[in-house]
């Protein structure tokens, strides 16, 4: 089982850079060495490694990393404090190669640094327990900012190296086994995964496409429209979108409901609207589009119509963001419902309550229906077998599903009505009742 840990370096970063590169821990004078530089999956990576040691660089040269990272320290004006991280990853003793440790090494310092640290990636094997050495440094080359090591960042590198490990039948820790009292790091990486903006979007992303998609291949397409990059290594689903420069390994971070497997599992189950233009939904291009319309001026009839707003005083001078009470939010909300209310009962001419029972059970038996016949073209869509007769049936079961969702909110906002008919009817008899108590109190005077 590998094992993790993290700790700071403070003092003299040179020394820790000496210690994980020794020859004497990282040298291999068999041939096996060479059989790292015949993988396939080494070479698609295009580290830089010494000759004949286990020692690769990310972001930088094995033989030049102490000058790299001081230099980008200069650069940024952090030369005081944390100087740099060291971090190791151990494995069960005989069960690992020295190429397949450095190799999962690799992939673990890539995808938990590689995009914004200089990286040194050891492994040492003059033991009989085969473990890897990282050493980090503290300041980002991409924007100056320090690594922050916390409970979150170390369970996502806990988590990141068990499933490495399960992808290469490797034993992980057993958590079931652990003591009680230890810190449940898997509560703080999906806390890391909810509150990081890039996983959330991507989720969100990922989910959207499977509803749309009729296919496995029109799933791929979909994200590639939306303006990821889709990647399928070993049977396992990458995805990553500018600017950003980490893979989001799906399953690994979304949970088993994402594998290959399961994906087209759900895209036969699930469905949702297509958008037709799907590259709207690509988030870079929502960010612009919102900066455009921020900034771009009113021209014509509407211009004018702003202009006079000003003059009017429509606009407040500093646009002061207020921030409404819970209750007054409430309020909001419950006006909103009768403003959809009130239009429902005019557009559609309803001004007694048989005529709103009438409506409703309408309503009730054109839902069913429709529900029905998408139930019968699900049917019709698991027995198809060319790739044409599914599209087909998919579309159809779209524009079912495009009729059904407005009659369920009208449904549903006739049963509102339903509800607050005897509340009115009270509220008109209590005052009914005042005003006939009023107009007494006025001929006695």
């Amino acid at each position: 089982m590998a094992t993790t840990g993290i700790w700071k370096i403070e003092k003299r970063l040179d020394h820790v850079i000496d210690y994980v590169t020794n020859p004497e821990k990282t040298f291999n004078d068999s041939s096996d060495y060479q059989e790292l530089h015949n993988l396939s999956e080494y070479d698609s990576l295009s580290y830089n490694t010494e000759e004949e040691c286990y020692v690769s660089g990310i972001n930088c040269l094995p033989e030049t990393a102490y000058k790299d990272m001081m230099d980008t320290k200069e650069i940024w004006k952090k030369k005081d404090g944390i100087l740099g991280y060291h971090a190791f990853q151990s494995f069960k003793e005989g069960e690992v190669t020295a190429d397949q440790a450095h190799l999962i090494g690799l992939k673990l310092a890539e995808e938990m640094w590689g995009d914004r640290f200089e990286v040194i990636v050891t492994t040492h094997i003059n033991t009989n327990h085969i473990h890897n050495h990282f050493v980090i440094n503290s300041v980002s080359f991409k924007d100056g900012k320090k690594y922050h090591d916390c409970h979150e960042t170390y369970a996502q590198l806990r988590h990141i190296s068990d499933s490495l490990c399960q992808e290469y039948g490797l034993s992980v820790v057993d958590k079931n086994k652990m003591k009680k009292g230890k810190i449940n790091y898997d509560n703080y990486y999906k806390g890391y995964t909810l509150r990081n903006n890039y996983h959330r979007v991507a989720k969100a992303d990922v989910d959207r496409a499977i509803g749309m998609a009729y296919s496995y291949k029109d799933f791929e397409n979909i994200l590639k429209k939306m303006g990821y990059e889709v990647i399928n290594r070993y049977g396992k689903l990458s995805i990553r979108r500018d600017p950003f420069k980490k893979n989001i390994r799906i399953e690994r971070s979304f949970g088993s409901d994402y594998s290959v497997e399961k994906i087209e599992s759900r895209i036969e189950t699930e469905s949702s609207p297509r958008i037709p233009f799907i590259e709207s939904c690509n988030p870079n291009n929502r960010i612009k589009s919102y900066k455009k319309a921020k900034n771009e001026k009113a021209h014509g009839i509407y211009g004018l119509y702003k202009y006079y707003c000003y003059i009017l005083k429509v606009y407040p001078r500093h646009n002061p963001r207020k921030i409404l009470s819970p209750a007054l939010r409430v309020e909001l909300n419950r006006m909103n419902e009768i403003s959809k209310q009130t239009r429902l009962l005019v557009n559609n001419k309803i001004e007694t309550a048989e005529q709103l029972l009438f409506y409703k059970e309408n309503l009730n038996i054109e839902i069913d229906d429709l529900t029905c016949k998408k139930a019968n073209l699900w049917k019709k869509f698991k027995r198809a077998k060319s790739e044409d007769d599914k599209i087909s049936i998919r579309y159809e079961i779209d524009e079912i599903t495009k009729k059904i969702y407005p009659k369920k909110e009208e449904l549903k906002l006739c049963e509102d009505i339903e509800k607050r008919l005897d509340i009115v009817k009270e509220n008109v008899k209590d005052f009914d009742e005042e005003k006939e108590k009023d107009k007494g109190e006025k001929k006695l005077k």
